[in-house]
């Protein structure tokens, strides 16, 4: 029996799709507009890393197409055990994220908040994540 698992296409090429293109520059401009230079982007694979100031937020595609994001927050150490970690949140409201225009504008609103200090009770703690690791 053939494995039924999705096999990855790759290209030669980059793939660009001008609209797409286009949608992201409009939907990230704010982001751009307040953060300027000291933001980062990078990806890998179905996963995006947009970074300012020490702080993330880490988007991640889902099977169905929605995007999920995690908001790190910049390191500290943990006062109970003395080891680096980054406090960990999620959007209060559970949010999914769609490729839609006013899905994107949310986005990138709770990411201006995130890096713009905002926490709790906009943001919710989730955890800890570990530098050791």
């Amino acid at each position: 029996m053939a494995d039924a698992r999705p096999h990855p296409l790759t290209y030669a090429l980059s793939v660009i799709s001008v609209q797409t293109s286009s949608s992201l520059a409009t939907a990230t401009a704010p982001l751009w507009a307040n953060f300027g230079d000291d933001l980062t982007l990078s990806r890998d694979g179905n996963v995006v890393h947009w970074s300012y100031d020490g702080q993330s937020v880490i988007v991640e595609q889902q099977a169905d197409g929605a995007a999920t994001a995690s908001f790190v927050d910049t390191p500290g150490i943990d006062v109970v055990s003395g080891t680096g970690a980054s406090a960990v949140y999620r959007r209060t409201a559970d949010r999914r994220y769609h490729l839609t225009e006013d899905s994107c504008r949310a986005m990138v609103s709770d990411m201006i908040a995130f890096f713009s200090g905002e926490r709790e009770p906009f943001f919710t703690f989730t955890g800890a994540r570990s530098l050791e690791a």
